[in-house]
């Protein structure tokens, strides 16, 4: 059955958040590893390793965060593609 116009905005704002969200926690992660020593780190993270270790944590779960948010938009391509495609009763380009 083809998406309502409603869903089809919905989807598309679910992967624009994800996308946003993978931007987001890669640039914390690299926050974290060029400024260890800055007061934010300081408050979350007793001494400079850790800092580089969740930086690097950040770092890899924002881009599988942001490879999940492209597949995602693939998948609803591919489908909304496929649906152009053929009527829905009938069957017929």
């Amino acid at each position: 059955m083809p998406k309502r116009d409603s869903q089809k905005y919905y989807s598309l704002s679910v992967i624009i958040i994800a996308g946003l969200m993978s931007i987001a926690y890669v640039g914390i992660g690299v926050f974290l590893i060029v400024v260890p020593d800055s007061a934010f780190a300081q408050v979350f993270f007793p001494n400079v390793k850790w800092s580089y270790a969740w930086g690097a944590i950040l770092i890899i779960y924002g881009l599988y965060r942001g490879w999940r948010a492209i597949e995602k938009y693939k998948e609803d391509n591919e489908e909304e593609e496929e649906e152009s495609q053929y009527r829905y009763y009938d069957g017929k380009s």
